[in-house]
């Protein structure tokens, strides 16, 4: 029946709807709120796409603040990050080769990092302390490079009982690296693993890593988005033979305190914010679609949270928050002619586990943005399940593997399968699948999604 059982037991969500027409052909609690684990970024890309718009690029600038003379800028430099959730490390080394063609050798005042386009809120609300250390939940900022995250290397010792030999990108000391992994016997443990200690810029890697294997890459949270930005664009300059020595000259336009929300509004423009200063180099990301391509097959949470705190800049005209974000994600269900209050949104990833959303608000907001200008650049940019991304596992070896475009999701106790079926016999179906309160491996809980799926490919 659809009354779902005690706390204790599984609670399942479905609804089945036909594109073409908004139909119900199936639903099982398609009202009641669930957890929807990273069903989440189906929500905040469609969001990003209303309100962002798909060309829309996020710019970073340098800025050179002062006089130069014989290659000795007498002022600052000043990074301004725009929310680009792509930047990475060689970006900000083509910043360096432009400032050394610009003929600057050396600055007498300071390198700045303005990141004001978002509060200093880096976790977002109901997220778990101890994931802190790992890729998956970067803290968010304006000015964050590689995700917010380092690249760490573990190669065994030639022999048994000896440290592990690790390695850490260098990022001028904004980072710091402690390395207590121990080699182990052939085919011994392999447990290398990131610890941090919550506000700590210590890295330490701990565990082990077997003699004979081959280098181990993974990549670890930063602390702050900011300091390790500037940490690494001041290798970068060093790398330029760019010295920069000096206090700074002028200051930076206020931003909140470290993990406090702060909805202001934004700053004014750059010509306003640093008159006579001059742009170095500037930088735009790919276009918003281009960004949740990227975003949604390995279920990137980074990119996601990103594009939340971007929603309130452009969509409210102010910093940008995670309680921003929530309101105007709010304020897109209600467009779509849902109830808001139905929605809980701490996050735009889906990490947090406080989230809440119905089946039916997922297939609305699919069945919308199927029917935009956008539809199939957005259909397309789901991962294939039992081919690419995090849903390559599921459907694999069926025939409906090809007609599936689809995002899961997985959090503690949370299952949840959503996205577009085409149907051999009725065009194209949209489907959400959410398992609360479920206990145990999760393979269980995608099997019996799989044969939902299955079913509606096939449905007479």
């Amino acid at each position: 029946g659809d009354r779902p059982p005690g706390a204790s037991g599984l609670i399942l969500g479905v609804i089945v709807i036909d594109a073409a027409s908004g139909r119900t052909l199936a639903s099982r609690l398609p009202d009641a709120e669930f957890a929807p684990a990273s069903n989440f970024k189906l929500l905040v890309a469609a969001a990003a796409l209303a309100y962002l718009g798909p060309a829309s690029r996020f710019p970073t600038v340098l800025l050179a603040r002062g006089n130069v003379e014989s290659g000795v800028l007498d002022g600052d430099l000043i990074l301004v990050g725009g929310g680009d959730p792509e930047l990475s490390r060689d970006d900000l080394r083509a910043a360096a080769a432009a400032l050394k063609s610009a003929g600057i050798t050396r600055v007498n005042g300071a390198l700045l990092g303005d990141s004001s386009l978002f509060d200093r809120q880096r976790y977002g609300f109901g997220w778990a302390w101890d994931d802190m250390p790992y890729y998956y939940q970067p803290p968010t900022g304006a000015l964050a490079v590689d995700e917010s995250t380092v690249n760490i290397t573990v190669d065994p010792a030639p022999s048994a009982g000896l440290p592990a030999a690790v390695g850490m990108e260098p990022s001028a000391g904004a980072m710091l690296l402690d390395a207590k992994a121990l080699t182990t016997p052939r085919n011994g443990k392999d447990d290398v693993d990131c610890v941090r200690s919550p506000g700590s810029n210590v890295i330490s890697i701990q565990g082990h890593y077997p003699l004979g294997k081959k280098t181990a890459k993974f990549r670890c949270a930063v602390n702050d988005p900011d300091a390790y930005t500037l940490g690494v664009f001041a290798e970068a300059l060093k790398s330029a033979n760019i010295s920069v020595e000096g206090a700074a000259r002028g200051g930076l336009p206020p931003n909140s305190p470290l993990d406090a929300e702060d909805r202001s509004p934004l700053a004014p423009p750059l010509e306003l914010r640093y008159a006579g200063a001059k742009a170095v180099w500037a930088h735009e990301s790919r276009p918003l679609l281009d960004i949740i391509r990227k975003m949604m097959p390995p279920s990137d949470n980074f990119i996601a949270d990103d594009l939340f705190k971007l929603l309130p800049t452009r969509a409210l005209h102010q910093r940008g928050s995670f309680a921003g974000g929530a309101e105007v994600e709010r304020k897109f269900i209600a467009s779509l002619g849902l109830d808001p209050r139905t929605l809980d949104n701490g996050d735009g990833s889906g990490l947090s586990q406080g989230n809440r959303i119905t089946p039916r608000a997922l297939a609305t907001l699919l069945r919308w943005e199927a029917a935009s200008a956008n539809g199939w650049a957005f259909i397309h940019a789901l991962g294939r399940p039992g081919i690419n991304g995090t849903v390559r596992r599921h459907l694999r070896g069926t025939d409906a593997v090809g007609r599936v475009w689809a995002k899961d999701g997985y959090i503690w106790h949370v299952s949840t399968f959503s996205g577009y079926a085409y149907t051999r016999r009725h065009g194209l179906a949209i489907f959400s699948i959410m398992f609360n309160n479920a206990s145990g491996r999760i393979r269980p809980y995608q099997n019996a999604q799989d044969e939902i799926v299955r079913a509606i490919v096939d449905m007479p």
